[in-house]
């Protein structure tokens, strides 16, 4: 995680990692965890910036006071006239109506983002923690970290889930959208279902387990202010470095078993899958004209085409799209322009939109967001939050999607659905 602080200084943990951390994680820490780096950060929730749909319109508040202007925008003012990092999520839906998409309809109150000042913050990898600051001042008193780290032992997970529909019912979404691809609506479409549970566990033993099983890129925990995520996204949506940005869209999946050599010979057979190739070769093109719309004129690459990564999991094509960005970009337009993603809706992004509007169960919410972190000086590195849980109390949504081509066959989409659910259920 690159989220470098001003200050630093070494601190040793009061029990076995990361058992010690769940009175942080109770007390509204922000768990951020690279399964790449083994890396974990334990973020201390500073101010937020909070985005309400209130029936009309999108009503944003920094620290409980009103902001101006729209989501993207109170974003981008709040992190750019700081000193401070933001770690925090967007849903689809307000990345829908940022961007001029249509979208599900929404209740009044529903959380449309939520973002967190980053002022201390436990750092801890191969065992070794250090408490990080990005105020002026080093850390003085790790008085928050002691009162609240202490060893408990693990729980053990315990989840089910139940699908939202059957396989007949997404058979017919798969099959009207194909018709639509005939028709010559859009070209391909990403069709989303959510799997609902109860959490019959504590939930840090169940993100404890999920990042082990998964050991996802990007896993995060987040505390919304009573709305939690928590997020084994192994895909980067977008990064920014000085004028350097990146994408790197997934699309392609096979279930991945351990065994070296039968993984091999699958992961060779997904890559000359004509269903998958087709479907990332479209959703490859959408990015890079997301990312020409903000880049400098000729400085779109692919630098990476269909790489085959494996997780414990999960075997997955990935590409990566570099750019240029164009002199004086600012957030909110590099957001309008890549969010949501294309990789989680299709291509043409409006039209999809349009149907999947009409045809998914209900607002995806956080699941195809964005989350991660931005930084002052326009740094940022975002994940696309698939493999992603949404909490409400004990009450706990899992998304899992798919991309729809003209070859799709209809029962291993289903199975793909359920696949991907290997990255929270085991």
């Amino acid at each position: 995680m690159d989220l470098a602080p001003k200050h630093r200084q070494p601190f040793h943990l009061p029990g076995p990692w990361p058992g010690c951390a769940r009175g942080l994680v109770e007390g509204g820490a922000a768990w951020l965890h690279s399964g790449e780096t083994g890396e974990d950060l334990l973020i201390w929730p500073g101010p937020a910036l909070i985005s309400t749909w209130d029936g009309r319109t999108w009503v944003n508040l920094i620290a409980g006071l009103p902001l101006p202007g729209t989501p993207w925008e109170a974003l981008a003012s709040t992190v750019s006239g700081g000193i401070v990092p933001w770690v925090g999520a967007a849903s689809f839906e307000l990345a829908c109506d940022e961007a001029s998409l249509p979208r599900q309809c929404l209740a009044p109150g529903r959380l449309g983002q939520h973002w967190m000042a980053v002022r201390e913050a436990l750092r801890v990898q191969d065992g070794i923690a250090e408490l990080w600051s990005w105020t002026e001042s080093p850390v003085d008193s790790a008085a928050w970290v002691v009162r609240l780290l202490a060893a408990h032992p693990p729980l053990g997970p315990a989840l089910t889930l139940q699908a939202a529909w059957d396989e007949g019912q997404h058979r017919a979404a798969v099959e009207r959208i194909q018709t639509c691809i005939l028709d010559g609506e859009f070209y391909v479409a990403n069709l989303c279902m959510p799997f609902e549970g109860s959490l019959e566990t504590d939930l840090l033993d169940l993100a404890q387990a999920a990042f082990h099983r998964a050991q996802p890129p990007f896993g995060a925990l987040l505390d919304l202010g009573g709305f939690r995520l928590l997020s084994l996204s192994m895909e980067r949506l977008l990064s920014r470095r000085g004028q350097r940005l990146c994408s790197q869209p997934i699309k392609g999946s096979a279930p991945s078993t351990g065994d070296p050599e039968l993984d091999r010979r699958r992961g060779e057979t997904l890559l000359a899958d004509p269903k998958e190739r087709a479907e990332h070769t479209m959703i490859l093109d959408l990015v890079r004209n997301d990312l020409g719309r903000v880049a400098r004129t000729g400085t779109v690459e692919v630098v990476q085409s269909m790489a085959l990564e494996a997780y414990p999991t999960v075997l997955q094509l990935v590409s990566t799209v570099q750019a240029e960005a164009r002199p004086g970009l600012g957030l909110a337009d590099l957001l309008r322009s890549v969010l949501p993603g294309g990789s989680v809706t299709g291509a043409p992004k409006h039209a999809v939109c349009r149907h999947l509007a009409q045809a998914e169960v209900g607002p995806r919410g956080f699941y195809c967001g964005a989350m991660g972190w931005l930084a002052p000086n326009g740094n940022l590195d975002l994940a696309l939050p698939i493999r992603t849980a949404q909490l409400q109390g004990d009450r706990l949504t899992y998304w899992t999607g798919g991309g729809i081509t003209r070859l799709s066959d209809p029962s291993r989409e289903w199975a793909e659905l359920h696949l991907k659910t290997r990255a929270i259920l085991g």
